[in-house]
């Protein structure tokens, strides 16, 4: 699912293919959203989720303050969006579409999941 605020943003850091953004166990002090390119999900060292283009990832540490559950890694040459917990919790209790979207993202995940056991 992708997140609309961010799809005219002109900032970003970018990242080699091959790159890791960060890793399954650490704390998480950001979120990312893909801005250009594509990034893997590994958990246990399997692909879970390949993102694209608007999509959002690292918001649970954001939101349960626990460590990462997930390592990832670019898979192409891509461009990331890094939103620190600060912007993250501001963007969440003012703007509550944000909040609506970072739900149904969750939600969704939650449904391939299972889907998947």
């Amino acid at each position: 699912m992708k997140l609309d605020f961010f799809k005219n943003e002109a900032g970003g850091d970018t990242f080699q293919a091959g790159h890791t953004i960060f890793v399954e166990g650490e704390m998480g002090f950001e979120m990312f959203v893909v801005l250009d390119g594509e990034v893997e999900l590994q958990i246990n060292g399997k692909v879970v989720e390949t993102l694209g283009p608007g999509e959002p990832f690292g918001e649970m540490a954001l939101i349960d303050q626990a460590p990462r559950v997930a390592t990832a890694i670019a898979k192409t040459d891509c461009r990331l969006l890094s939103i620190p917990e600060k912007r993250f919790l501001f963007m969440v209790s003012a703007m509550p579409h944000f909040s609506l979207q970072i739900m149904r993202v969750m939600a969704d995940r939650l449904r391939t999941m299972n889907a998947r056991n």
